[in-house]
């Protein structure tokens, strides 16, 4: 375990350098006060340490020699009712670049040292104001591009997940107390309930894990958002749906097959989810090398997007290049088929894409008709047929879900030691090791490797 430095006050700017109407610089430390005594005079006259704590006031910051450097308003936040548990104060002066700059040096000059990336936050871990998991959800909410994803973040900030695994841990503490009692003193009966309800505390424990494990379905996505490719052969309309979802016109629409020889690709939101849709160049067998080029980049966005809109001309029978990619893409979970046009008389076989694909959307792109359910059903691509709940708390850390994983296997090895009848030894190493699975997400058991690869992608301030 990490042990912090009760002597090392930290500085940074903690809002976007630049020109902007307010910068605030942000000190936390055993001497933050006595920092600010030195740099800042209120205009009241009464020293910042002198000042109750989460109060605002208004002043200067001033060098040494009594030269005002700024005008500005002080906030005093003692410790530990503060964001690092720590004091903690925070200049709000004008957004500046030259007189923010200019008082964190002068912080610098009087004691501070320059905060690393993440560490305000990493503060706020090791004083055991949040837990790990809350600590990696501050990055969620400030990297959030979509409401969904901000809730999601938000509920992990206020500590859903640990809410979720903590009951579980404790149940699989007691039940690893109980075993080792029973190793220790095996002649003592009033240890013999333990392996009577392990089997099913154990069950209990795989089918919470699993749930978390389940929900990452919707987590990813919502944190990392996905991709969705929309492919088919040429003058399909596949530009024109690129426009309709995004609801302006990017790509250009013409009547002339093969308009699109590029990709071209544009983020969205679409039912919460962060995507980038692709708009890709018509699949059909090629003439030169530049068209070669063309469907080989459509053909690898079709193999490795999250989500593949097979998109059909509803207004004309199905073509030999329509029908090479459905016996291309047919056994692909993730692939949506889209008939277009659907304000013409249709004309394609709407039962050979049921056989093919199970279902299929009739939309019109020209006239944005059906618009809301394909963004339902590509939803339900993304999210793999699950549907995420509100307050409900997703797992959208990829490394939450792999210490997840692990728990779940050693908790069902567990299971299969009492089934097997193996020594109980084995099984509450087991336990132990699901347990150090665990502890690793809500940072009760951590490396300092883990924590600088955590911290590390935060901001300078945070």
């Amino acid at each position: 375990m990490l042990l912090r430095d009760d002597s090392d006050t930290i500085a940074a700017l903690s809002t976007s350098p630049g020109e902007c109407g307010i910068a605030i610089i942000r000190i936390s430390g055993k001497n933050a006060l006595g920092v600010a005594d030195r740099v800042f005079r209120t205009a009241a006259g009464g020293k910042p340490s002198e000042l109750p704590s989460h109060s605002l006031n208004y002043g200067w910051v001033v060098e040494a020699s009594g030269q005002a450097v700024d005008e500005a308003m002080l906030g005093i936040m003692k410790a530990p009712r503060s964001y690092t548990r720590e004091d903690v104060v925070e200049i709000n002066c004008h957004g500046g670049v030259i007189s923010s700059r200019r008082i964190l040096d002068l912080l610098l000059q009087n004691g501070c040292r320059p905060a690393e990336p993440g560490e305000f936050t990493k503060r706020a871990f090791l004083n055991g104001r949040i837990d790990l998991s809350q600590a990696e959800a501050v990055m969620d909410v400030i990297g959030a591009r979509t409401e969904a994803a901000l809730r999601s973040g938000v509920m992990h900030l206020k500590g859903g997940l640990s809410a979720r695994i903590m009951p579980l841990r404790a149940e699989l503490m007691d039940l690893l107390a109980g075993l080792e009692a029973a190793i220790d003193f095996p002649e003592e009966e009033a240890y013999g309930g333990v392996t009577e309800n392990a089997p099913a505390c154990l069950e209990k424990a795989i089918e919470g894990i699993r749930f978390l494990i389940e929900t990452s379905r919707c987590g990813i996505p919502l944190s990392e958002g996905a991709s969705v490719a929309i492919c088919g052969r040429p003058n399909t309309g596949k530009s024109s749906l690129l426009n309709a979802l995004l609801k302006r016109e990017r790509s250009i629409v013409t009547h002339i097959a093969g308009t699109t020889r590029d990709t071209v690709e544009e983020d969205t939101d679409i039912k919460g989810i962060p995507v980038r849709l692709i708009d890709t160049a018509g699949i059909k067998e090629p003439q030169d090398a530049a068209e070669r080029k063309a469907v080989l980049r459509s053909r690898r966005y079709m193999d490795f997007a999250d989500a593949v809109l097979l998109l059909f001309d509803g207004g004309r029978k199905l073509e030999a290049d329509d029908r090479s990619l459905i016996r291309r893409l047919s056994r692909k979970k993730n692939v949506l088929a889209v008939v277009n046009k659907c304000d013409l008389r249709l004309r394609a076989e709407t039962g050979l894409l049921e056989k093919a694909f199970g279902e299929y959307v009739s939309v019109s792109a020209k006239k944005g008709l059906n618009l809301g359910l394909l963004e339902e059903k590509i939803a339900g691509r993304i999210f793999k047929g699950r549907a995420p709940e509100g307050g409900e708390v997703f797992i959208s850390s990829r490394r939450h879900l792999e210490l997840l994983r692990r728990t779940e296997r050693h908790l069902c090895a567990a299971g299969a030691s009492f089934i097997d009848g193996l020594s109980p030894e084995l099984t509450a190493q087991d336990i132990k090791d699901a347990l150090a699975g665990m502890d690793s997400i809500l940072g009760l058991d951590f490396s300092g490797d883990v924590l600088k690869r955590i911290f590390g992608r935060f901001c300078i301030g945070k």
